[in-house]
């Protein structure tokens, strides 16, 4: 009885004519959504009625 290979786990995708185009085996991965750093100090949302004139280190009545 023949005895068979065994099958690779992750065939090698055969090499194309447009090395440019990408491979079947190899889908292009989208690129990551960018998103900003978050600023180092805290920012304080301004209030509706507007921020109140205080220096900082000042406590809040």
């Amino acid at each position: 009885m023949p005895v068979e290979p065994p099958i690779p786990a992750a065939p090698e995708p055969t090499p194309s004519e447009n090395p440019g185009t990408p491979q079947p085996a190899q889908p292009t991965t989208p690129q990551p959504e960018y998103t900003p750093p978050a600023p180092d100090i805290d920012v304080p949302a301004p209030q509706p009625g507007g921020d109140p004139a205080t220096s900082p280190g000042q406590p809040t009545a």
